[in-house]
């Protein structure tokens, strides 16, 4: 009895429909959610498990059919017998789990002559493995104990009536006909005294059943090695068959396609320079066949971790491999190998598995060549199975993984959305902080590449764009002046006495530039805005242009500013003389009110002062904050940043950064 109750897989379902159901068991189809110690092409978990009931007969006195396959799967290993994964007890039911297989009679009609040669390659390997190694008889050599992996790969099974050649014996053989496929028993088996051949007979029957509906120049040596089983395989004297090791030295197991598939299989078997020159030859020796043969028989190879890791096929296979064909591929650029269609059947699902496997020279590798592949993947399976994997690389110690990792994040936030890799909340931090100006955007120069200039061009005007904090809107065309709501105005200077103005300020330039066009603006980040108690009007003067700003108070009411007529000729002198002569005289600051100045009607008219108009207002400067005011509206500049205190800067990039 193999296990109790206790040992069964956790996380495992099986599905309720059988699959195929003989004499001694049923087989069902079944996922382990838990599969990361499982192998499974698709990457769900998906295993085969096998019930069984107690069967009546001479041979199953001891143990039942298959208790008898369990113990020999799990005692006799071998890459191309079906892999044992787990047995346990269920009341009278025995359950045995096995890697993902399907019998092969239901795939059979859909396999090329190829690939029937490349799995009849298989067998014989594990048929040579249990006689010379194992010394055992397999004596069920049939379709119906054949079993085909999710990539296409032919497996052995039916081990239950494995015996020893020293215990296989005529009634041995007569006890187990019974079962036994009949077209497969030699019908004079009952007559020979050498009973060590019949695996070599069955062997024959089933080249020839596999084959039925193939011709005879599909594949290389195929007519000669028909009648190579029927002339010596099946002769009748017994002694005459072949070693089963003999058969493999066959031309029909020995052409091209074979040896690829034989050298890929057993890799590690070959020296450096055999494998440099296969590797630098074989997308050149495969054009020739058809690629999903190829792609269902050696994609997996092609995708091991032994080639993965060659240097060679990093160079001149990976690259190939990992890209699927374009018709419209630019000059230059690296062709793929399978088309579309066979890479997203055959390719695909093998990458996905390679995204779990730990080891940083493979990630290193898929991650290069990310953006050749990663539209083939669906929504799903990126944000499912691609995403997660991802995740963890840039949790890793090394730079270099990190860095390619970041960069493939990046491809997926366009398909994705950003919200989906990175995760946590997000706030708009960043606003478009150019004009509004109406001149044409600065189109690309012959000299400056197209790719550096069309990221600034704007496809939307400034206030089009979102932004995320509170805008305040003039009725009037004055520029927008906006405020956050914690912010505190800074004193002004006195712009009176011209101590703190240059002899620059106030240049000829003032003139010229005054038919420029408003939207020029130069050095306007350091334009300074006043918010004073006055509702007097106050001259803001750069260094290139005149600004009349309007004076905002705290009943948010303005005064229109009259427009000045001077003449350009004295107007630096006028200025200076008038600033030095009202900082002489004033006796009491509250005397620069344009209220409580008196006009002196006997003044000589030569001397008309042209700025007893707008002399300004100078009192206390007093700081005004805005979020005392509750009757001025509650605004915030886009182009300050100031960031939430309630933040949390381990948000995003997933849950649990930090462990």
């Amino acid at each position: 009895m193999m296990g109790n109750d206790s040992s069964q897989l956790s996380g495992l379902e099986i599905e309720e429909k059988a699959i195929e159901i003989t004499d001694f068991w049923c087989q069902y189809q079944a996922t382990i959610k838990d599969s990361c110690r499982y192998f499974s092409l698709k990457g769900d978990g998906s295993v085969s498990v096998f019930k069984g009931e107690a069967a009546v007969g001479p041979l199953w006195s001891i143990s039942t059919p298959l208790e008898k396959f369990s113990n020999n799967l799990l005692k006799y290993r071998h890459p191309c017998i079906v892999r044992y994964i787990s047995a346990w007890q269920q009341r009278s039911t025995l359950h045995l789990a096995t890697e993902f297989v399907q019998p092969l009679s239901h795939v059979l009609p859909s396999l090329t002559p190829l690939q029937i040669c490349i799995g009849l390659n298989n067998i014989l390997r594990a048929l040579v493995f249990i006689h010379d190694q194992a010394g055992m008889s397999h004596n069920n050599v049939s379709v119906s104990a054949i079993y085909v992996t999710g990539d296409g790969q032919w497996k052995l099974g039916g081990l239950h009536y494995l015996c020893p050649f020293t215990e296989l014996t005529a009634a041995y053989l007569r006890h187990a006909r019974i079962h036994r496929y009949d077209k497969a028993v030699d019908p004079n088996e009952d007559s020979y005294e050498i009973t060590t051949k019949v695996d070599q007979y069955a062997f024959a029957v089933l080249v020839e059943d596999v084959f039925k509906d193939c011709k005879d120049d599909e594949v290389p040596h195929l007519r000669e090695f028909k009648k190579y089983c029927r002339d010596y395989l099946q002769h009748q004297n017994p002694s005459e068959r072949p070693k089963l090791s003999e058969i493999l030295l066959h031309n029909f197991f020995n052409h091209e396609f074979i040896s690829i598939y034989k050298f890929l299989n057993f890799l590690p078997l070959n020296s450096e320079e055999e494998k440099t020159q296969f590797f630098s030859n074989i997308l050149d020796n495969l054009k020739c066949y058809d690629e999903e043969t190829v792609a269902k028989q050696l994609g997996g190879l092609l995708l091991s971790r032994l080639t993965m890791l060659d240097q060679t096929a990093r160079r001149d296979v990976i690259p190939f491999i990992l890209k699927p064909k374009n018709d419209r591929t630019p000059n230059g650029d690296v062709p793929g190998f399978f088309s579309l269609g066979v890479f997203k059947e055959h390719i695909k699902p093998r990458l996905m598995q390679l995204f779990g496997v730990r080891d940083s020279q493979i990630r290193m590798l898929l991650l290069r060549h990310f953006s050749k592949f990663v539209h083939v993947f669906s929504h799903e399976e990126l944000s499912q199975h691609i995403l997660p994997e991802l995740l963890l690389g840039i949790k890793d110690v090394d730079d270099s993984l990190v860095s390619a990792t970041l960069i493939c994040l990046s491809e997926l936030v366009p398909i994705l959305g950003a919200g989906t890799v990175i995760g946590g909340k997000r706030s708009k931090f960043f606003s478009d902080g150019r004009p509004n100006s109406k001149t044409k955007p600065l189109l690309p120069t012959g000299n400056t590449p197209v790719s550096e200039t069309s990221v600034f061009l704007p496809s939307k005007s400034f206030r089009d764009l979102p932004c995320s904090g509170e805008m305040y809107e003039s009725n009037d065309r004055s520029e927008l002046i906006s405020f956050d709501k914690s912010l505190t105005l800074n004193e002004r200077p006195s712009p009176v006495g011209g101590e703190a103005i240059d002899d620059e300020i106030i240049a000829t330039e003032l003139h010229t530039n005054r038919g420029d066009s408003e939207d020029d603006w130069s050095d306007w980040e350091n334009n300074r805005h006043i918010t004073t108690k006055s509702a007097s009007p106050i001259l803001d003067v750069d260094s290139t242009h005149e600004k009349l700003v309007k004076t905002i108070d705290d009943k948010s009411t303005s005064t229109s500013i009259t427009n000045m007529k001077v003449v350009s000729e004295s107007r630096s002198t006028l200025l200076q003389k008038a600033a030095i002569e009202a900082k002489k005289n004033i006796l009491d600051i509250s005397e620069l009110d344009i209220k409580n100045q008196k006009y002196d009607s006997k003044k000589n008219a030569d001397e008309f002062d042209f700025f007893a108009d707008m002399t300004p207002v100078i009192e206390k400067p007093t700081i005004v904050n805005i979020a005392q005011n509750s009757g001025t509206q509650n605004v915030s500049s886009k182009l300050e940043f100031i960031p939430d205190d309630n933040a949390d800067e381990n948000e995003g990039w997933g849950e649990g950064w930090n462990d």
